[in-house]
C-alpha cells in the first residue's frame, strides 16, 4: 500500500453501505408500480372459460404480466392489474367468492367487482384491463401506457 492511501474503518465502510442500501430500498419504494405490454394491447387469451366458474376469481400470469381475473356472471368477466398501488406486491385472489382481492405484503383489499379499494394502506384502485369472451377463452387486453 502507497503513503498516500488509506484503508477505510470497519465504520466508514458501514456507514457508506448504510447510505447506499437506504438509497437503493427508497428508491425502490417511492416509484410506482410499473407492469409491462404483453400483448400490444391486443386481446391475450388468458384462461379457458370452464377453469373460471361464475363467482370465482383467480391470479393468473399473462404473458410477463400478473392479472387478477373475475367472472361476474356468465357474460361477464373483470381483469385487473396484479400489481399492487400501495408498493408493487403481487395481489392474490382467494377460493372464497366473498373475499376481496388481498395483498399479502399489507393488507389493502381491492373489491373484485370495481378494483376499488376496500382497506388501505393502498390509496388507489388496481388498473382495470379489457376483457372478451370469445371460442370459450376469456381474453384480456392490457393497454400500452
Amino acid at each position: 500500500m502507497s503513503c498516500c492511501q488509506s484503508t477505510p474503518s470497519r465504520r466508514t465502510f458501514l456507514a457508506a453501505s448504510g447510505i447506499a442500501t437506504a438509497a437503493v430500498t427508497l428508491g425502490a419504494c417511492t416509484s410506482g408500480p410499473e407492469q409491462e405490454t404483453f400483448s400490444g394491447g391486443e386481446f391475450t387469451q388468458a384462461l379457458e372459460l370452464a377453469e373460471l366458474p361464475v363467482g370465482t376469481a383467480r391470479q393468473q400470469a399473462v404473458g410477463r404480466n400478473q392479472v387478477l381475473i373475475y367472472r361476474e356472471s356468465n357474460e361477464i368477466v373483470r381483469a385487473y392489474s396484479a400489481i399492487c398501488t400501495h408498493q408493487g406486491c403481487i395481489v392474490g385472489a382467494s377460493d372464497d367468492p366473498k373475499e376481496a382481492f388481498t395483498c399479502p405484503c399489507h393488507s389493502s383489499k381491492f373489491d373484485k367487482t370495481t378494483g376499488e379499494v376496500i382497506a388501505g394502506p393502498a390509496q388507489l384502485p388496481l388498473t382495470k384491463h379489457h376483457t372478451s369472451i370469445e371460442g370459450g377463452w376469456i381474453l384480456v387486453k392490457v393497454e400500452p401506457k
